[in-house]
């Protein structure tokens, strides 16, 4: 199974240039723990909730609600193409030290994002799935 079977496919994302007082308000009207900052549609950095926590005001001084994002941006974002598989994937995020992975095509276009919670979903529903089989398939005593 391929990540882009599961991964979240209306991903938000904004320019470079955008402000952090935008990006800030949108992931909490959204209730979003990232965004993806691209240019022409490919990945240039992410910012999470932790990023402009920890990063926001310390970084940008007094106007920090009116710099860019790009001042507080993580920018080696570590993407994972659509085509690979959930346990490269894992393999993936434990090795970069990551929770979340923008999605690319074969063009590094932005189509998703994998989050770690995805993948425990995944995998949550998978075991239950099991344990019914095994349930159903155990003898009565």
């Amino acid at each position: 199974m391929s990540i882009y079977t599961v991964c979240q496919t209306a991903v938000v994302s904004v320019t470079p240039d955008t402000t952090l007082k935008f990006v800030a308000e949108l992931m909490k009207n959204k209730n979003l723990g990232c965004v993806v900052i691209a240019e022409e549609q490919k990945p240039v950095g992410i910012v999470t909730d932790r990023d402009i926590a920890l990063r926001g005001g310390p970084l940008c001084g007094e106007d920090w609600d009116m710099a860019p994002i790009s001042s507080i941006m993580t920018r080696e974002v570590c993407t994972i193409r659509k085509d690979t598989g959930i346990f490269d994937a894992i393999q993936e995020m434990k090795s970069s030290n990551v929770r979340r992975l923008p999605v690319v095509d074969a063009g590094g276009r932005l189509v998703g994002l994998i989050t770690l919670d995805d993948i425990i979903r995944l995998l949550a529903r998978e075991l239950g799935e099991i344990a019914r089989i095994i349930g159903k398939e155990s003898p009565k005593i």
